[in-house]
């Protein structure tokens, strides 16, 4: 059998807007199965090759757990890690992985086809020992909105999924245009996000928070500080003075968000009460409802012009 090559690590950097009329190229690539081996390329630069749809999947990371069911393929899925638990099917999935460990002998008795790995978060030397162990191992890491058109390609083609991962490639893209559109070019709100209270931590301009916010039409006064989470002191949001303080979490964390900022009462956000909460997970996991989230970034900055 000759080698199919799709260049999707390549089509993966381009905008999404461009990448709309590949669908019926992919189509026809994929028709091909039977005939030839299909080589796709992972986040990290890996080749990996498959003569036919993938039917056992261990997934590492609950971002992958939710992409996989949200293309219809959560049903392949027979392992994941214990904080896949959305959609609310993935609960029943056996666990092999904690943040800290993974179960190598569990994932070799589930004997998967493939494993898809979040690079950053599971971390490289657990996806070198998987593949010296003889797994095939996939790897994703999205940093941009832009990413997911290149995501949810390289899955439909690893898993058959080609027709779902076309409309959610094309449903993310759509719900992305609208809120670019609606918010992106109001007036600038200067914005914290943060991502932790003690030490005190935020985002710069790496981070895919950060452009959430500047799509919302918002400005990340820390956007500049080369750390991608860097932890910053009170001082330093004295002088920076925000209009909007935004979290992540559910009622307990915003009550103690505004408990925390109380004090600061020079700071705009806290004297005219713009400090908001994101519910957890939206923003916090690379999936579609990321796009939610930034529904709920959007509008609290809207609120506090």
């Amino acid at each position: 059998m000759f080698k199919l090559f799709l260049f999707f690590h390549y089509l993966g950097q381009r905008k999404v807007l461009k990448l709309l009329p590949l669908t019926c190229l992919v189509a026809s690539l994929l028709a091909h199965y039977s005939e030839a081996n299909v080589v796709v390329i992972d986040d990290l630069g890996a080749k990996v090759e498959i003569s036919e749809p993938i039917r056992r999947i261990v997934s590492l990371a609950p971002n992958l757990t939710e992409l996989l069911f949200e293309i219809d393929a959560g049903n392949l899925i027979v392992g994941a890690d214990e904080f896949s638990n959305y959609p609310p099917q993935a609960n029943s999935i056996q666990r092999v992985n904690s943040h800290s460990a993974v179960n190598y002998e569990a994932i070799t008795a589930l004997q998967p086809d493939i494993i898809f790995a979040w690079s950053s978060g599971n971390g490289i030397s657990t996806i070198n020992r998987l593949r010296s162990l003889g797994f095939r191992v996939f790897s994703f890491e999205i940093s941009r909105l832009e990413d997911f058109p290149s995501v949810y390609r390289r899955l439909g083609i690893l898993t058959g999924k080609i027709d779902e991962s076309v409309k959610m490639t094309n449903k993310f893209v759509s719900q992305l245009e609208s809120i670019t559109k609606r918010f992106s070019k109001l007036e600038k709100v200067k914005t914290l996000y943060q991502v932790w209270d003690k030490p005190l931590m935020t985002v710069n301009k790496q981070h895919i928070i950060s452009e959430i916010i500047s799509i919302c039409g918002g400005v990340n006064v820390f956007a500049n500080i080369d750390s991608l989470t860097p932890i910053i002191n009170i001082e330093a949001v004295l002088s920076e003075n925000p209009q909007v303080i935004l979290s992540s979490g559910g009622e307990e964390a915003k009550r103690k968000l505004f408990r925390s900022w109380q004090k600061w009462q020079e700071i705009d956000a806290v004297k005219n009460k713009n400090l908001f909460l994101v519910p957890p997970d939206l923003l916090a996991r690379q999936t579609s409802r990321i796009l939610s989230g930034a529904e709920y970034l959007c509008q609290f900055l809207e609120q506090s012009r």
